[in-house]
């Protein structure tokens, strides 16, 4: 048996709650598990440091992914995956070895380090290609958030057909 309002309006607040609700726990973390799953795949498993030039990882980029910036219209329900550069530190080693999201003069350069790892780098001492890892989370996220919604609005007792 389905839930019951009093109103139209009554019936359309407790809609739009359940669906911002549900977009800021189990679409967010959908998402977030989706961003991380491609990290390590595209980023951390597809180089691993060794020999002269090898370092250890940090793993903060892992820890950056951020779901915010929610926005829930009558039509419409918005939000933003990013990446939070703060939350990537930069680190200065001793002489000889290559400081960690910094260059050599030191400056710190954290905040270029997901655009850098997305995008891909040249004309400098370390190139690489683009691992994308955004570009292939939006396509994986495209095709699975409206099904977690409407499972989520279905657990919160909404009848909801997928057309």
């Amino acid at each position: 048996m389905g839930r019951k309002f009093k109103s139209v309006s009554e019936l359309q607040r407790n809609l739009k709650m359940d669906i911002l609700n549900s977009i800021k726990d189990k679409i967010s973390e959908a998402c977030i598990e989706v961003v991380r799953k491609n990290i390590n795949e595209r980023v951390y498993k597809a180089y691993i440091p060794q020999g002269e030039s090898s370092y250890d990882r940090t793993y903060e980029l892992l820890d950056s992914v951020v779901v915010g910036n929610f926005k829930l219209g009558t039509k419409y329900a918005q939000f933003e995956i990013f990446m939070d550069s703060s939350k990537i530190n930069p680190y200065i080693t001793a002489e000889g070895e290559w400081n960690k999201h910094a260059s050599f003069d030191p400056i710190d350069e954290s905040e270029m380090i997901p655009l850098w790892i997305e995008e891909g780098t040249n004309g400098g001492l370390w190139d690489r290609d683009g691992a994308h890892y955004m570009e292939e989370s939006s396509i994986q996220l495209d095709d699975s958030l409206y099904k977690t919604l409407a499972r989520e609005l279905k657990r919160n007792g909404w009848e909801v057909k997928i057309v």
